[in-house]
């Protein structure tokens, strides 16, 4: 039989009204155009498509797989004309232009 005093802490009960999330942020954190150097803004793509290929490596290759912070950023970067974002992200989507292609070739 079990003591009445016991060792064992309730589990603290939080209301999900108690802990606000952050808002999601809709700009970059490094400026585009001509704020930034070449370098700052490689190292900027560089990081963004690094988080990228390991979240999707991890939790599938798919756009949704992505947090949403960073699926903004890619496709933010896209939207500018990044072409290693485009590429990363056709990978994402599994290359539906070059799935297409070869099957054409076949025919």
């Amino acid at each position: 039989m079990t003591p009445s005093t016991s060792n064992i802490l309730p589990f603290p009960n939080r209301t999900p009204s108690s802990v606000p999330l952050p808002p999601v942020q809709d700009k970059h954190p490094v400026p585009a155009g001509d704020k930034v150097d070449a370098d700052e803004r490689a190292d900027y793509v560089a990081s963004i498509v690094r988080s990228t290929i390991g979240f999707a490596r991890r939790k599938g290759r798919r756009i949704e797989s992505l947090p949403p912070q960073l699926r903004v950023w890619l496709l933010e970067l896209c939207e500018l004309g990044d072409p290693t974002c485009v590429v990363v992200r056709a990978w994402l989507d599994g290359n539906p232009v070059f799935t297409d292609l070869s099957s054409q070739e076949g025919a």
